[in-house]
């Protein structure tokens, strides 16, 4: 089964290092999506799941507008409850953290990201599936 992997950011300029960088490591093994909003990731989710896609894997921003990332991820839990997701931010309360570590969490990740730790996690994240 074809699976992918969607990077979710509201700041282009994040988004834009984002793909550079997992075109880069994943490109030959995951479909790769890349979407400015919440709302946006969960229509690629939808979709991918109508093609019997698996999404393995959502890294994603907690500030954006409309649906916040720990709201993504809530959603996705019930979407997709085998997608693993990363939170990826500049700005996450202990509140926000501790409501989805127990839901498919896999890490919450500083902006600006370390490279090796951000691939690290991935890796470890993927083969827990």
């Amino acid at each position: 089964m074809e699976k992918a992997i969607i990077c979710v950011d509201d700041e282009r300029s994040i988004l834009a290092a984002l793909q550079q960088q997992m075109m880069r490591e994943y490109a030959n093994k995951f479909i790769l999506e890349f979407a400015e909003s919440g709302e946006e990731a969960l229509e690629l989710c939808e979709e991918f799941i109508a093609r019997k896609i698996a999404v393995a894997l959502v890294v994603t921003d907690e500030m954006m507008p409309g649906i916040k990332g720990h709201e993504l991820i809530a959603s996705l839990a019930l979407l997709s409850p085998d997608t693993t997701c990363i939170l990826l931010t500049g700005y996450a309360d202990s509140d926000v953290i501790n409501s989805i570590t127990s839901a498919n969490l896999a890490k919450c990740l500083a902006k600006p990201w370390d490279s090796q730790e951000l691939f690290g996690t991935i890796e470890r994240a993927l083969q827990a599936q």
